[in-house]
């Protein structure tokens, strides 16, 4: 029996696994978490898409007749729908884990009727603790023992979830990025511009960011700002000649912006992973944010800089010197690269695929059930 134990855990491709899965519209259409269920081959549940009339009505209705879930900052009907698929397809042929890639935002009637789910749960979380604090302090602390296994993408999220949790119930596993589809292209004579690009608007430092440009420019600095975001709150520094802005624009032109840069410029608030962070990397493109969350454990002095909120005018020297010497970023390019094939999706997956072996041997060895063996 234990020979077949060990045969059974061993390949967690083996396994059969339902991925709950959400994406977002501000994401490239490689990027994105969701990529994790493709590279797992995993079996996917999506959240609904189609908006007909009757969809809309049943919208109305459920929001109406609900109750209130403001701990669930986009929690929508669809989520419920996809949490009902769920359920739906583990009573017709058990899985052996669910894993939900957005528990932060998408997992809530799974938890309340854990008691019909007949397999480890596990829950990807990415939002800053202070984000789900109150839910998981106060409105679902009951319903935590649910959770069989928590992964985070920061390490920053560990004390917090171990401390709701237990630490044998939490596991770090890094985000993962496209690497066959963000990678480094052709690169061009160097011009005499230095230039930076920010992309996205969650959790971004906005007020830093216009403060960046503007003493940039008091100073002449020869630098072009690229800014790619849906919604910006820049300042002084919008209409400067020297900031460009670009929204929804196609994934292709992304890319070629990431791999035109000399630096991603992104100073930030708070953050676990960051999908921008990711693809800059994995275009070869070094970045400069700000050392708060999770971004040390992607960015480190081989590939970026980092540095605190507060200390801009460090930020803007360090672009006069890049301005001076353009070998600083040349030689963090091939690092950059380096740094984000560690997080390949096909790495992430086979880390995943460990992590869901372990959770259905330990399942299995708890309700010590001989059919487990």
């Amino acid at each position: 029996m234990q020979s077949s134990s060990k045969q059974r855990y061993s390949a967690g491709p083996n396994l059969r696994i339902i991925v709950a899965v959400k994406r977002w519209e501000h994401h490239t259409a490689s990027g994105g978490y969701d990529s994790l269920a493709r590279a797992l081959n995993a079996e996917i549940v999506h959240r609904p898409t189609n908006r007909s009339i009757l969809r809309r009505i049943a919208g109305f209705v459920w929001r109406n007749t609900s109750h209130p879930k403001p701990y669930l900052l986009d929690y929508r009907y669809e989520d419920w729908l996809a949490e009902i698929h769920v359920l739906w397809r583990s009573w017709y042929r058990s899985p052996d884990v669910v894993h939900v890639l957005y528990g932060d935002e998408q997992l809530d009637l799974l938890l309340r009727r854990r008691r019909l789910l007949p397999c480890p749960l596990i829950a990807t979380f990415h939002l800053p603790p202070y984000r789900v604090r109150e839910r998981f302090e106060k409105i679902q602390k009951h319903l935590l023992s649910g959770i069989d296994l928590a992964v985070v993408v920061g390490m920053n999220q560990v004390p917090d979830f171990a401390r709701w949790l237990g630490p044998d119930r939490v596991i770090y596993v890094p985000h993962g990025i496209d690497t066959d589809r963000f990678r480094p292209g052709e690169r061009l004579p160097s011009q005499e511009t230095v230039r930076l690009l920010t992309v996205g608007h969650h959790m971004r430092d906005w007020e830093s960011l216009d403060a960046i440009i503007a003493r940039c420019s008091a100073r002449n600095m020869p630098v072009r700002f690229d800014v790619v975001s849906s919604e910006h709150r820049l300042i002084q520094s919008a209409n400067l000649p020297g900031v460009r802005f670009y929204n929804q624009i196609p994934e292709e032109q992304l890319i070629q912006l990431y791999r035109g840069a000399d630096a991603l410029l992104l100073p930030l608030h708070e953050a676990t992973a960051n999908n921008s962070v990711l693809e800059a990397l994995a275009c070869g493109t070094p970045v400069i944010s700000t050392s708060v969350g999770g971004i040390p454990d992607y960015v480190d002095t081989s590939c970026g800089w980092l540095f605190e909120k507060s200390e801009i005018d460090r930020v803007v020297n360090l672009i006069g010197e890049i301005c001076c010497c353009r070998e600083m970023v040349r030689s963090r390019r091939s690092a950059a690269r380096n740094k984000a094939l560690t997080f390949s999706w096909k790495r992430i997956a086979a880390k995943m695929n460990a992590v869901y072996d372990a959770a259905v041997a330990h399942r299995c060895s708890v309700a010590d059930k001989p059919e487990c063996a």
